[in-house]
């Protein structure tokens, strides 16, 4: 059981190499560590998205703010997507999670959380491999906390 639940956004339970880290330009929005990253339709990364697409490029890596700025003033780290590096994500669905969402792929419901109950996906999905639905889980987040990670749908393979 973990001892700590951190509540913003995916948070890496794998160890992120540096070598696995892109920067991508930023669209003038602020982007949070642990955000779902997207490509905008006009090649800048944006956190605006609440379902995965073909448009999802990873995980931002650090918190960057260009809220302020134009459209490509800034670049944002990200982590891309890989089937190899696993996530810790709050369930933001009304539903707790349960052992039978387990093995299941689901869509996001915000930028920085996941549906348990949604698995219509789109060119991408969260995999999930594991669940924490302990006391402190469920008081740090009502619907727990899954451990899974990303992958291409079937559908678009």
């Amino acid at each position: 059981m973990r001892s700590k639940y951190i509540t913003q956004g995916f948070v890496p339970a794998t160890v992120i190499s540096d070598l696995g880290i892109i920067y991508l330009d930023q669209a003038n929005v602020a982007i949070v560590k642990g955000d779902a990253v997207f490509d905008d339709g006009n090649g800048y990364a944006t956190n605006v998205g609440t379902a995965f697409a073909a448009t999802f490029r990873g995980i931002a890596h650090t918190s960057k703010d260009n809220s302020a700025g134009s459209d490509g003033d800034t670049k944002v780290a990200i982590v891309p997507y890989s089937a190899d590096v696993k996530y810790w994500v709050k369930n933001e669905s009304g539903t707790v999670a349960a052992q039978t969402d387990v093995g299941e792929i689901v869509d996001l419901e915000s930028n920085d959380g996941i549906d348990v109950t949604d698995v219509t996906v789109i060119e991408y999905g969260f995999l999930i491999d594991e669940i924490d639905i302990s006391a402190n889980a469920v008081a740090a987040n009502t619907g727990g906390f899954v451990l899974g990670r990303f992958i291409k749908t079937p559908e678009s393979s």
